[in-house]
């Protein structure tokens, strides 16, 4: 089943996955807008259809890897069912070490020179993404393409391009916000206060 990404906008929109307000983000940043793909696994129609956008994304661009790796947590349901759906070995890295049993960062089998493709829902500063790549590559992985539903715009595409990996996004936050202007769900002013916020990384139409 084909999605197109920009219907499926106002669909979350619909659904409160995309909210307009005042927000503190997990960087610590201010917001106009927040967005929370932690609600879509309980929507099971919207579900299946974010995870059909990522499987089609993948196979579009020839993404190549040995095995997923979801960002916990929020990346972790998205995660799992994508490697379901393309048989491909789960993995994934704990915020931090546990303290009790095998005390692993990393939950999963893998082995150095597994090239791995990082999952996650969105990415703002890239903070999450770049520990994973720096935890991941310690221990031999080769880590070059990260995937996301959401580019914030707002720092992490730069951050991880230092590293030589590139930031997959299914849809950037202006794309977002210009079609949520088109279908008049939200104001110029909303629409103009958020898209203030965005980093040197956005580049406004001409």
């Amino acid at each position: 089943m084909r999605v197109n990404r920009l219907a499926l906008v106002k669909e979350l929109f619909l659904n409160n996955c995309i909210m307009f307000g005042e927000f503190v983000l997990s960087s610590g940043k201010k917001s106009s807008f927040y967005i929370d793909l932690r609600i879509v696994p309980s929507i099971p129609e919207l579900y299946c259809k974010v995870i059909n956008t990522y499987i089609q994304y993948i196979k579009a661009n020839n993404i190549v890897f040995d095995k997923i790796c979801g960002i916990a947590t929020a990346g972790l349901p998205i995660a799992s069912v994508i490697s379901y759906n393309l048989s491909k070995p789960l993995i994934y890295v704990r915020k931090e070490t546990k303290d009790y049993g095998r005390k692993k960062i990393i939950e999963g089998y893998y082995e150095r020179g597994d090239r791995i493709l990082l999952i996650d829902d969105v990415a703002t500063t890239g903070k999450s993404l770049v520990n994973a790549i720096n935890i991941l590559r310690e221990e031999g992985c080769i880590v070059s393409d990260a995937l996301v539903f959401v580019d914030r715009e707002q720092g992490a595409s730069l951050e991880l391009s230092q590293l030589g990996v590139k930031l997959h996004a299914i849809l950037k936050v202006s794309e977002i916000l210009s079609a949520l202007l088109h279908e008049k769900a939200i104001t110029k002013e909303q629409y103009s206060k958020a898209i203030s916020e965005l980093g040197s990384e956005f580049e406004p139409a001409l």
